[in-house]
C-alpha cells in the first residue's frame, strides 16, 4: 500500500484553496505555494472539456529528480515514500527542475536552493492528511493508501512517466469529458498553445553552460589532436581555459560554496558524471602537455575522460523536449571530433562530421519552418556562411597559411549553433503538457 493523493476533477473548481493552505501550513511566501492549479482549456474552445488539476510533488515511487541531483540533496521515507530535499546539501543547480516534469521542485532565490512539497510528512507520520488535503472544500483531493494497481493517473495534461507519481486521478465523466459542440471553431489560435508558452531554458540565463559546453568541446579536440597527430597546444592556454571553463560553471549555482558537492551522484546523474570527468580530464591532460610524452597511455587516458566529459555534457540535456540532443547539430561530442578534424587538418574527419551537421543544422531549420517558427535568419546565415561556406573555400585555396582564419570561422559558426541550440530547447512542464494535450484535443475534431 502506498501513500497517494487522490485526485477527483470532476469535483475540482479552482478555487486554490490547496495553494493556499501550502502557504500557511509551510510559511511560504504568498506566491510561493508548491502546489499550483493548473487550467486545461481554459480558453474555452468548444467541444472541448474544461477542467482543472491540482499539482505539487507527485512522491514517485523512481523520483528523476533524486536521480538527476549531482549532490545527493534528495532522499526518500521508506514509511511515507515522501521526497525530501535537504537544503543544507543543495547546490541550487535547479537540474532536478529539468527532470520533473510536474514542476515539483521550486527555486528559492532567496536561499539559493531548492525546496518543494514534502508530502506534509511531518503530519501523514502522525495518522493525519495534508493541509491540501484538509482544506480541499469540495472533496475533490484527498489522501489514501492505495495498491501500485488502483494508482492510475492517465489524464490529458497529466504527464505519463514510468516513476510510478504517487497520485491516483478520477477522469471526468462522460457527459463532461465530450461535451456538446455548441459553437464551430473559428480562430487557429490553438495551433500555437504550446509555442506560446515562455521557455523555461534560455539562453540568456543559460550563457555559462553554452560557453562552458563548446569549451569543452574544444578542449577534447585539442588533447585527441595533441595524442592522435602531435598537434602543438600550449599549456599555458590550455590551463588558462581550463580554468576559465571550470569557474563558468559556478556561476548558475545557487550555493557556490558548496559546488564540490556537485561531484557525489557519479552513479546516477549525467551532470556529477560531467563534472567528475570534465575534473580528472583537465589536470591530467595538462600533465601530459607538460612532461615528457614518451608513454602514450597517460594521453589517452585523458582522451578517454575527455570522451566521457562531452558524451556527459549531451546527455545532461536528455530532459529536454526539443530538440533531442541525440539529433542536434549543436551536440557537444559530434562538435568535439568536427573540430578535431578542423584542427588536425583531417579532410576525411572534418568533412563527414561537417557534412553530417550541415545537415541536421537544415533539417532543424526546415522543421521550424514548416511549424511556422522563426528560422532565426541573421544567425543562420552566420552559422552557414562563416561557419561553413568560409572555411570550406579557404581550405580549398590554401588550408595552412589560413589555418588560423579557419579555425576562428568554425568556432563562430559553432557559437551560434550552441546559443541556438539553448534558444529552442524546452523541458516538459504541466504548462506545457496541457498546451500539447489542448492541441491534440481540437486537431482531432
Amino acid at each position: 500500500m502506498r501513500p497517494s493523493f487522490v485526485f477527483d476533477q470532476n469535483k475540482c473548481t479552482g478555487c486554490q484553496a490547496c495553494q493556499l493552505a501550502c502557504v500557511i501550513e509551510n510559511e511560504l511566501e504568498p506566491d510561493a505555494s508548491w502546489r499550483a492549479i493548473h487550467t486545461f482549456n481554459e480558453r474555452h474552445y468548444p467541444g472541448v472539456p474544461l477542467f482543472h488539476i491540482t499539482l505539487a510533488c507527485n512522491h514517485c515511487a523512481e523520483p528523476t529528480c533524486m536521480a538527476a541531483c549531482p549532490a545527493l540533496a534528495y532522499s526518500n521515507d521508506s514509511e511515507t515514500g515522501a521526497v525530501i530535499t535537504d537544503e543544507n546539501k543543495c547546490i541550487g543547480c535547479r537540474y532536478c527542475t529539468w527532470a520533473c516534469p510536474y514542476d515539483a521542485p521550486k527555486f528559492d532565490r532567496a536561499k539559493g536552493v531548492i525546496s518543494k512539497c514534502t508530502f506534509c510528512n511531518h503530519r501523514i507520520s502522525n495518522g493525519s492528511q495534508p493541509a491540501c488535503v484538509e482544506l480541499c472544500p469540495t472533496g475533490a483531493l484527498k489522501f489514501d493508501r492505495l495498491p501500485d494497481a488502483e494508482i492510475v493517473n492517465d489524464s490529458p495534461g497529466f504527464t505519463a512517466t514510468d516513476m510510478g507519481p504517487s497520485i491516483k486521478i478520477i477522469p471526468l465523466r462522460e457527459s463532461r469529458a465530450s461535451p456538446e459542440v455548441t459553437a464551430p471553431i473559428t480562430s487557429p489560435a490553438h495551433l500555437t498553445e504550446a509555442d506560446s508558452l515562455p521557455s523555461r531554458i534560455a539562453f540568456r540565463s543559460e550563457w555559462p553552460l553554452a560557453v562552458f559546453t563548446l569549451v569543452g568541446a574544444v578542449l577534447f579536440s585539442l588533447v585527441t589532436g595533441v595524442v592522435t597527430t602531435g598537434l602543438q597546444v600550449s599549456p599555458v592556454v590550455f590551463s588558462a581555459t581550463s580554468v576559465a571553463a571550470i569557474g563558468l560553471t559556478t556561476i548558475h549555482l545557487g550555493r557556490r560554496e558548496r559546488a564540490w558537492r556537485a561531484t557525489l551522484n557519479l552513479v546516477h546523474s549525467w551532470l556529477s558524471r560531467e563534472i567528475v570527468f570534465f575534473s580528472l580530464f583537465v589536470p591530467l591532460s595538462l600533465g601530459y602537455l607538460l612532461l615528457s610524452r614518451e608513454a602514450a597511455w597517460p594521453g589517452w587516458l585523458a582522451v578517454t575522460l575527455g570522451a566521457g566529459a562531452v558524451l556527459s555534457m549531451d546527455m545532461v540535456y536528455k530532459f529536454a523536449c526539443k530538440p533531442r540532443p541525440k539529433v542536434h547539430s549543436a551536440g557537444v561530442f559530434l562538435t568535439g571530433l568536427f573540430l578535431l578534424g578542423v584542427m588536425t587538418l583531417n579532410p576525411v574527419l572534418a568533412g563527414l562530421t561537417g557534412s553530417l551537421k550541415l545537415v541536421l543544422y537544415l533539417w532543424r531549420k526546415t522543421v521550424l519552418a514548416a511549424n511556422a517558427k522563426s528560422v532565426r535568419p541573421i544567425a543562420s546565415a552566420i552559422r552557414l556562411g562563416v561557419g561553413f561556406g568560409v572555411p570550406l573555400v579557404l581550405s580549398l585555396l590554401d588550408p595552412i597559411q589560413t589555418y588560423h582564419l579557419i579555425v576562428a570561422s568554425v568556432l563562430l559558426g559553432e557559437s551560434v549553433d550552441r546559443a541556438e541550440f539553448y534558444a529552442e530547447i524546452e523541458i516538459m512542464t504541466p504548462e506545457r503538457q496541457m498546451a500539447l494535450d489542448l492541441d491534440a484535443e481540437i486537431r482531432r475534431m
